[in-house]
Parts: C-alpha cells; sequence; structure tokens
C-alpha cells in the first residue's frame, strides 16, 4: 500500500473512531510503528489528528473547518446507501424538505430522474442536483454559509414556516444520547428545528461517525425523529441504546 493510501485510510477511519491506536494499525497495515508515527506526523501537520500516548486523536477544530469536498469524502459509501434507501421511501406527488447536508445530495442526485415531486431545501449543492429534473423546487432563500452551502436564517426560517411538507430528510454533525441531535451552525441548527416542526415524519439520515458525537447547534432530541437510517458501522452501544428509545430505524 501506498502512503498516500494508508494516509487516507486512517484519515477516514479515525473520522469515524476519532480515536485510533498504533498497535492496531500496524496490525490492520501489516507496518511497523515507526511507519504509522510517520503518517502520524504528515496527518498531524494537516490538523487532521492529534498525537496522544499510545496512538492519535481526531482534531475536532479541524473536523469544523474541513473543505466542502473533504467533507463529502467522508464516509462515502455509507453516505450513497442511505441516500438509496431514503430515496426508496419518497413517493410520487410528495413534498419533501432536503437539508444541506452531504447525504441529502446524494438523495437529490437519485431525485433527478424522478418527477412530480415537490422538493424544497436550503442547501446550494443540493438545489444544483434537482436543477432541470421534473421536479419543483423551492429554494429557502438566505444568509449563505461558504463552509456548508446552506442558507438560513430569519428569510429561510419564514419560508420553512409557511411549508406543510410530508417528510423531511434531516443530516446533522452530532448525535449523542444525552444532548440530542446537533449541528456545527447555531442558524442552520435552528432552522433544522422549524423543519422538523414543518414535516409529517423526520427521517435521519445519519451515518455511523455522526453517533456518539455532539457539537455546539442544538437541533433537538432523538425521539423528535421518526426514523433513523445510519450504516452497518454503527457501534453496538449505540445500536442498543437505539433498542432501547423504541426508535424505528433501518441499517444500511
Amino acid at each position: 500500500m501506498l502512503n498516500a493510501e494508508r494516509r487516507e485510510a486512517i484519515k477516514q477511519r479515525i473520522a469515524i473512531e476519532e480515536k485510533v491506536l498504533i498497535s492496531d494499525l500496524c496490525n490492520e497495515f501489516n507496518t511497523s510503528p515507526v511507519t504509522i508515527r510517520k503518517d502520524f506526523d504528515a496527518l498531524e501537520s494537516e490538523k487532521i489528528l492529534v498525537r496522544v500516548h499510545g496512538g492519535a486523536m481526531l482534531n475536532k477544530t479541524h473536523e469544523a473547518e474541513l473543505s466542502i469536498s473533504e467533507k463529502e469524502k467522508l464516509n462515502l459509501k455509507a453516505k450513497e446507501r442511505i441516500a438509496k434507501f431514503a430515496e426508496s421511501l419518497i413517493k410520487d406527488g410528495e413534498v419533501i424538505i432536503l437539508d444541506s447536508g452531504f447525504t441529502a445530495i446524494h438523495i437529490a442526485r437519485r431525485l433527478k430522474f424522478r418527477k412530480g415531486l415537490k422538493i424544497i431545501t436550503n442547501g446550494l449543492n443540493v438545489a444544483n442536483e434537482i436543477v432541470g429534473s421534473d421536479n419543483e423546487l423551492i429554494l429557502t432563500g438566505g444568509v449563505f454559509n461558504l463552509y456548508t452551502f446552506g442558507l438560513s436564517g430569519g428569510f429561510a426560517e419564514n419560508v420553512i414556516n409557511h411549508t406543510v411538507a410530508d417528510k423531511l430528510f434531516l443530516g446533522v454533525d452530532g448525535v449523542d444520547f444525552d444532548k440530542g441531535l446537533t449541528a456545527i451552525n447555531y442558524e442552520e441548527a435552528k432552522l433544522n428545528q422549524v423543519m422538523i416542526k414543518s414535516a409529517s415524519e423526520t427521517i435521519l439520515i445519519a451515518d455511523s461517525s455522526k453517533f456518539g458525537k455532539k457539537t455546539i447547534g442544538y437541533i433537538g432530541k432523538l425521539k423528535d425523529v421518526s426514523m433513523v437510517i445510519t450504516d452497518k458501522n454503527i457501534n453496538s452501544k449505540h445500536l442498543e441504546k437505539l433498542k432501547k428509545l423504541k426508535i424505528n430505524y433501518k441499517i444500511i
């Protein structure tokens, strides 16, 4: 395996697990501790991780500042599987809300081959996927966020407040079983709260890396969602907590 390939794999793993051990990575990649430490040096210089005794931890300050293209690549296969199942839940003629998250982009790519839907979104990247399809596209308007490509603020909230939707597909930055659903941006978190109130069903589209995390902007409690769609890499402890809460979920 090339250095670049191994470092990309380490980057993906630490994004999911938040902490990695040198011993585990040596076994996984069949390489020496010296090589893994060099990988850590390279990734630390990129502000991807922070070195700790025996391993490394995710640099959460950097996580919030990842570029659009970098964020879209994280857990790509899981996002695609989640999007495929989510799209299968959408019935012809429905009014749906897609947020500005990256899994929502993958749903939108599938919906451009559908017709007769009313699709409301605050995400410019999401909207771009719908343009040219036989669906009605409604943009919320609002203040543009360069890091999320999302629109938010009072104008966007007013549009959603005057909307009655069948389904909301909600992506989040953190799913904490005590603190609830969170986003890294206050304004978009507030808009997500309004979206939940406007939709008959809220379907949480969160890959496994989001569980056990919390960020600064509060959206709501897990009980506010009708269904959770996540991937098969979800931690068994998190899965048990979902079961205890009796929340409808689908593991993809």
